[in-house]
């Protein structure tokens, strides 16, 4: 009788381990466990102020997120949300690799304005541009990251440049989105106030874009004109690594 409770004691543990156990594809979605890349143990709440160190109006407690890499068990990420899915994070979150270095801290925090909350907006991307079509085009300025936490990243750009035509300099703005894939390819369309382009090519770990496309004029009698095949480089500077894709050896 002892020897068949022991069996379903442990039968019962190991079925609510698995419970507790939230399993997370590629994509971050929820999955079965013969697809997933990390998993997340069941969040568990601790008191806000043990968690941030400090008092939230309105929130008690604060749920604590630990995600794994599920091929090593290595530490993914650890944080704290007020929402048990970790959507809404309060406090320092870090990021690790799967040699559990780690790649990315924020600290996101709550202020109380008209029952609004703020985050800290994560860091800003220094982008250098150089385009040819019919002239050449010298841009700078910023880019944020939309999408950092997955593998395909989404840019979105904003600057200012200069273009000559006649011996005569003319500035030049830039809105541009980037959408990079893992590791090589990116895709890229932008606008001016003279033209827009479209750009695809390759691009090496995200720091630096190489690539060929089109630029359509706006007005064919405005200066300075701006149109055909394109080619273009994009080099970003910036402190959050999470940009960068890292090169994983084989």
């Amino acid at each position: 009788m002892t020897f068949i409770t022991f069996i379903i004691i442990l039968f019962s543990a190991k079925l609510c381990a698995q419970n507790d156990t939230i399993f997370f594809d590629k994509d971050w979605k929820i999955s079965s466990k013969d697809v997933a890349l990390y998993y997340r143990i069941k969040p568990l709440k601790i008191k806000t102020k043990d968690a941030v160190g400090y008092k939230i109006k309105d929130v008690n407690s604060l749920f604590v997120i630990h995600d794994y890499y599920l091929k090593n068990n290595a530490i993914q990420f650890q944080g704290y949300s007020e929402d048990y899915d970790g959507e809404d994070l309060v406090g320092v979150a870090k990021w690790y690799d799967e040699n559990s270095n780690e790649v990315y801290t924020n600290d996101f925090y709550r202020k109380e304005n008209n029952n609004k909350k703020y985050r800290i907006l994560e860091l800003p991307i220094v982008y250098i541009d150089y385009k040819i079509a019919t002239k050449s085009q010298f841009i700078g300025g910023l880019e944020f990251c939309l999408d950092c936490k997955n593998d395909n990243k989404l840019f979105l750009g904003a600057g200012y440049g200069i273009t000559s035509y006649n011996g005569i300099y003319y500035g030049l703005p830039d809105l541009h989105l980037s959408y990079n894939a893992p590791y090589f390819l990116f895709i890229k369309g932008g606008v001016s106030d003279k033209h827009a382009y479209g750009l695809a090519g390759f691009t090496i770990l995200n720091a630096v874009d190489l690539g060929f496309g089109y630029s359509q004029q706006f007005n064919k009698n405005e200066l300075p004109i701006i149109k055909g095949f394109t080619f273009g480089i994009t080099f970003r500077f910036t402190n959050n690594k999470k940009v960068y894709t890292k090169l994983k050896m084989m």
